[in-house]
């Protein structure tokens, strides 16, 4: 994580518990009431998760299988992607043994609407069944990105 990343995580776990002008014993007591909220939202998310399901909204199966090991948040950034893969386009640049590398154009909408290509390489290694692509937003959210599930 980056440290903007880092300081905006540690503001939201902190935010409505403490202040600039927070004395020290107050902060003590406020840590231990974040993070009692943290564990009851986290707890209350798992809960809901286990006891209400998403509906696919496509005929994907791996949307099903991703369906049955995300949490409903999870699942529903998961659906985006999938639904995001639509608007890439995969393309093979090379083949080296068992790892192929492929260009994705993805279409993506700026904040002014205009829509632009954005080129992203997705390296998959089908002996270890390892794929890696250059947005690395499984390693920054946890989910398979619209580029690594156009390259399945």
């Amino acid at each position: 994580m980056s440290t903007t990343q880092r300081s905006e995580s540690m503001n939201a776990f902190f935010d409505g518990f403490v202040h600039s002008g927070t004395m020290l014993k107050e902060f003590i007591d406020q840590f231990d009431n974040a993070l009692r909220k943290k564990v009851e939202l986290e707890t209350t998310a798992d809960f809901n998760s286990s006891n209400q399901t998403i509906p696919c909204s496509s005929a994907f199966c791996i949307e099903k299988q991703f369906q049955a090991v995300y949490t409903s948040a999870k699942f529903k950034e998961v659906q985006k992607e999938v639904w995001g893969m639509i608007l890439c386009n995969c393309i093979l640049i090379s083949k080296e043994g068992s790892i192929s590398t492929y260009d994705i154009l993805d279409e993506i909408t700026t904040d002014d609407d205009h829509v632009k290509s954005v080129k992203y390489t997705v390296y998959f290694n089908e002996e270890e069944v390892d794929v890696k692509c250059t947005c690395a937003l499984f390693e920054m959210r946890g989910i398979v990105c619209r580029h690594a599930l156009n390259v399945f």
